[in-house]
């Protein structure tokens, strides 16, 4: 299992895009943790292209067009700042798996 970084931003898109854009990831990824309002890390087996592909689906129903996405894959040896304690202890669980 890989961990992919998720950078969104949804946009004019309607209130109800958010909630199917996370329930989308729920659907591909039950590990995952938003770090931000528009950043969410995501652990998961399929490739950062799946992913996408899967969310802009999700979204497409939601006439969502305005959406941003970049989804890349974070390496074991990233770096962070300022995360809680338990946020710091997950990533460095799904890291290590």
């Amino acid at each position: 299992m890989s961990l992919c970084l998720v950078l969104h931003d949804l946009g004019d898109a309607p209130a109800a895009a958010e909630k199917v854009f996370f329930e989308a990831i729920y659907e591909i990824a039950p590990e995952h943790w938003p770090i931000t309002p528009r950043a969410v890390l995501v652990a998961t087996g399929v490739s950062p292209a799946y992913l996408r592909d899967h969310l802009l689906r999700a979204l497409k129903k939601q006439e969502a067009p305005d959406v941003v996405l970049t989804i890349t894959r974070v390496s074991p040896d990233a770096a962070w700042h300022n995360l809680p304690a338990e946020g710091e202890e997950w990533l460095r669980r799904v890291l290590e798996d």
